[in-house]
């Protein structure tokens, strides 16, 4: 279509009188009526004469716009007139004219929504389920071959080594170059036709070949990466990792790096949590223990094919060990446990994430069980004060606490969970634009209705993210909460611990794989209060309020007596 256009460009204007003209008006279910003008007409060209029934570059009926219905008005003016009009005719080939050469974005940008999606889903589904399937048969061959031994099943650790998760650097490329495939020539021709200065909302059609720079973004990171620290291997000196022992071993680099530039490892302890909705499944991560290094790269010694560096965390006792439950699709709701250790450089890019075989054996499990009173099964011990207030100043919460360890004072800034409401107003930004257009082009009532609603309510939901500070005053006698919504706007609360029942947590959000936890009060109203939101990990949550619901035993029975 688009190919056609670019053709009609240089085809010769010629006069023409147009002898019959109609508008079918077509009904094709629920999209609404559609419309298709049909036109006989005759014109010269070379002093011969021919006659023609094109009317646009794009033949059938829509209802994309006013193109049909103004082009109508046109040609039935100059039939009743009886005046000249214009066509449009090929040189080469007089015997093809048409009537309007109009690039008609609108239409070309709805049908090329079709050939970018669909193949990209198809192919997401294809890889994806054959990746996953080769997965996990040889995860299962790996476990039938050693049942007793778990830190071998996956294909990443081959004995003492542990090699990076598979990199899908080509199947981002192969996404980035199919949208720019179908996307770039409507692109180049919404530029070449000078639609972008006639319309300004010519610059939708610039937005899904934009949207390839963000795979494209990805794998410029993977490929910095790869430049800067090749395939790293991870060496150790005594597997399986297990909690309460030291990670000891080696960091090798296939590239030699720079003697200034620096290494940074994290050791990170995840809990992966899946929650069913409806047919659909999602997983969400939450960090419950992490560690930090960083490892300059003068330490490095030279090694056959790059450098090594060595390596040695301290992993404390009583952290979960990690669970495989990748022989298949997971399906119900759970949770399981993964560790890795991420490697990045300080010359930038991307990662490097390694798999590590983090378990433990029955007398190890007894002997830590004995010594972690505050552990559950499958569930890491609370945090420690040091570590809540770390977990809570990482999202930008400030807390006090007097020396019993009791919360005094509580503040959540404005822009806590910044990531999440500068996503909704991109979003609703999109969602709004898309309004205006459905508005401008006359879309059916029922979706100007529903994108006219759900606009204002998604821009308002990401200010609110931005703009809503909570900050708690707690004493012996009583919770004050001032909620706050910019500099005009404020609201106050009181709440003695008689009027607390208990205080719980929960989630009240997820953005991208990520689940936002809140902390509430129950109170004898009826109605639970939250006092504390925007947190990441469910441990911190947790433990927060077990902080609170302390202190309303402890003010509580003081109170009474």
């Amino acid at each position: 279509m688009i190919g056609g256009w670019w053709e009609a460009r240089e085809w010769v204007e010629a006069p023409c009188w147009i002898e019959t003209a109609e508008l079918k008006k077509s009904y094709s279910g629920k999209g609404g009526p559609t419309y298709e003008v049909l036109a006989r007409y005759r014109y010269e060209f070379d002093r011969r004469a021919y006659r023609g029934e094109k009317v646009g570059i794009f033949g059938g009926s829509d209802n994309m716009g006013s193109f049909q219905q103004e082009a109508f008005q046109q040609l039935e003016s100059a039939r009743r007139s009886g005046g000249q009009f214009r066509c449009f005719v090929n040189p080469s080939r007089p015997d093809q004219a048409l009537l309007f050469r109009d690039l008609r974005w609108q239409l070309l940008l709805l049908i090329s929504i079709f050939p970018t999606t669909f193949p990209l889903a198809g192919c997401l589904v294809s890889i994806g389920g054959w990746r996953q399937s080769r997965r996990a048969a040889k995860i299962a061959r790996h476990r039938a071959q050693h049942p007793e031994a778990p830190w071998l099943w996956r294909p990443e650790w081959v004995g003492e080594r542990v090699y990076p998760e598979p990199d899908p650097l080509l199947f981002i490329l192969g996404v980035a170059g199919w949208i720019l495939l179908v996307q770039m020539p409507l692109s180049l021709a919404v530029i070449l036709s000078g639609e972008l200065f006639r319309s300004a909302l010519a610059w939708l059609a610039l937005i899904p070949t934009a949207l390839a720079w963000i795979p494209l973004h990805f794998a410029w990171r993977r490929l910095k990466s790869r430049m800067t620290l090749g395939r790293p291997v991870l060496l150790l000196q005594r597997v399986p990792v297990a909690p309460g022992h030291p990670l000891l071993g080696e960091l090798r680099l296939s590239r030699v790096p720079s003697p200034y530039s620096t290494f940074s490892v994290r050791v990170l302890c995840q809990r992966h949590i899946t929650r069913n909705s409806g047919d659909s499944h999602a997983t969400a991560k939450e960090t419950i223990w992490e560690h930090a290094a960083t490892l300059p790269a003068a330490e490095a010694r030279r090694d056959a094919g790059g450098v090594a560096l060595p390596l040695r965390i301290e992993i404390p006792r009583g952290l979960p060990c990690a669970v495989l439950d990748e022989a298949s699709i997971v399906t119900t709701e759970g949770e399981q446990h993964v560790w890795t250790l991420e490697v990045s450089s300080s010359q930038g890019g991307r990662p490097v994430v390694l798999p590590l075989p983090v378990f433990i054996s029955a007398a190890e499990a007894v002997e830590s069980a004995g010594q972690v009173v505050s552990a559950q099964p499958g569930r890491a011990p609370l945090l420690s004060m040091d570590d809540l207030l770390m977990r809570l100043n990482a999202r930008g919460i400030e807390m006090e606490v007097d020396d019993g360890g009791l919360p005094v004072s509580i503040l959540c800034p404005p822009g806590r969970n910044r990531a999440a409401g500068i996503f909704l107003l991109l979003f609703g930004a999109i969602w709004s634009a898309a309004f205006f257009f459905m508005q401008a082009q006359g879309a059916p009532l029922v979706f100007r209705l529903l994108w006219g609603i759900t606009s204002p309510l998604i821009v308002g939901g990401g200010v609110w993210m931005l703009l809503h500070s909570r900050s708690l005053e707690i004493n012996r006698r009583e919770i004050r909460i001032l909620n706050r919504v910019g500099p005009f706007y404020s609201w106050h609360e009181t709440f003695e611990p008689r009027h607390i029942t208990g205080f719980v947590h929960d989630s009240d959000m997820q953005s991208g794989g990520k689940f936002y936890y809140r902390v509430r009060a129950e109170t004898i109203f009826g109605k639970p209060k939250t006092l504390v939101d925007g947190i990441t990990e469910s441990v911190t949550a947790e433990t927060l309020a077990q902080r609170l619901d302390e202190w309303r035993r402890q003010n509580d029975t003081s109170h009474k007596s």
